[in-house]
């Protein structure tokens, strides 16, 4: 390879800006196959998840209908069984929503302890 000195500056510059484009056309392809496996993995991972969702929803709606034949045994007529299942359901949901939307404000709220932000295990300020 021939001393810097000896070239002449276009070609110096020329050789700097084709190892640069060498370099990034380089990185690119690293992070294009990356990014390409992490994609792929991502989606098998919800697949999988969306697997079990439905797997669960299905569990919990014959666990529903059970517990209305349940209820409908011990002596409630069924549109008053499925009503009352449906109605605890219901309220399952939303009180699940309530606790988690109150979780979501906790984690979100500055804290003054140390640690990572949102630290749930920290203790609460003290008004």
């Amino acid at each position: 390879m021939s001393n810097a000195h000896d070239l002449e500056l276009p070609d110096l510059i020329a050789g700097i800006v084709e190892n640069a484009r060498d370099l990034v056309e380089a990185q690119l392809g690293s992070l294009r196959n990356d990014l390409g496996d992490r994609v792929a993995e991502l989606g098998v991972a919800i697949r999988s998840w969306l697997i079990a969702l439905a797997v669960a929803i299905v569990a919990l709606l014959l666990l529903g209908l059970a517990l209305a034949a349940s209820v409908h045994a011990l002596g409630a007529s069924w549109l008053t069984s499925l009503w009352s299942v449906t109605s605890l359901a219901v309220l399952t949901v939303v009180g699940l929503f309530y606790r988690a939307r109150a979780n979501s404000r906790i984690a979100a709220a500055p804290s003054s302890e140390p640690g990572p932000p949102g630290n749930l295990l920290a203790a609460a300020p003290t008004p």
